[in-house]
């Protein structure tokens, strides 16, 4: 069980896969059809001036990929696919847990460290493909600024840092889902564990318990909106250190260090 009281957990029918997992599966499944959905009504009928869902696909997109551009440069548009799905997959996937019922796929630290260690190797494949393997581990000896006898070190210290980004990367975004996920909950069970004792005789307990329960349903869509803001700065957040790792991948290639100060 996911132990928030709102979330239904489907039964699976997948050997070896219990519930929990099988909910989590469903909803990655509901979020790639989504963004599906999206994209295919943001494509349709399109016009130089775009309307409705092709102006907000558009105009999400394009700020997407010029953030990119600010951070990475001109080797941006390679990343841009890996990018912009990120940030819908992660934006839909923190919307889906607003639902009541549903839980977001987000929530599950099993899918935000998948995402986290998707982004580690494909900015270690940029770095090594864009640089060169001398150059991409050269630079986690801290440039040539600093002292031969040091570098190892600095190696050192720069690998364990390197290695972490999947932690931090993974472990933000499942907090943040996760807080939301049972703050809901909490207000569901407490409405629905002191709204019955209305009934009762005793005129106190009837204010304690409609005050609660009164209390927790007023507050659930204020937790809603703080919900989707967290949601939407979540996605971008993700999608923003994306960029960062990966122009400090490809930096020392134009002999840049504005990407690699961003990366560390």
């Amino acid at each position: 069980m996911t132990g928030i009281p709102e979330a239904i957990e489907f039964k699976s029918f997948i050997p070896g896969l219990d519930d929990h997992y099988f909910t989590i599966l469903l909803m990655m499944l509901l979020d790639y059809v989504i963004i599906f959905i999206i994209f295919a009504l943001g494509s349709i009928n399109p016009t130089m001036k775009p309307k409705k869902a092709q102006n907000l696909v558009e105009w999400t997109v394009k700020y997407i990929t010029d953030t990119a551009d600010s951070i990475i440069g001109e080797q941006a548009p390679k990343y841009y696919g890996l990018i912009v799905m990120l940030f819908f997959y992660i934006l839909i996937g923190n919307f889906i847990g607003l639902v009541p019922g549903l839980t977001s796929p987000t929530s599950s630290l099993t899918v935000t460290a998948a995402l986290a260690i998707l982004v580690f190797f494909w900015y270690w494949i940029a770095g090594l493909i864009e640089v060169g393997p001398l150059k991409f581990f050269a630079h986690f000896t801290g440039g040539p600024g600093i002292p031969g006898p040091l570098k190892p070190f600095m190696f050192f210290v720069e690998m364990l840092s390197d290695i972490s980004r999947p932690l931090s990367l993974s472990f933000r975004l499942f907090g943040n889902l996760i807080a939301k996920e049972i703050l809901l909950g909490v207000l569901v069970f407490l409405v629905i564990m002191f709204w019955p004792d209305l009934s009762s005789h005793e005129m106190l307990k009837k204010i304690i318990a409609g005050g609660i329960g009164g209390f927790a349903f007023l507050l659930r869509p204020l937790i809603i909106v703080l919900g989707t803001l967290v949601s939407i700065i979540q996605a971008g957040v993700f999608a923003l250190l994306t960029s960062i790792y990966l122009a400090g991948a490809v930096a020392a290639h134009h002999g840049d260090e504005h990407g690699e100060e961003h990366a560390h």
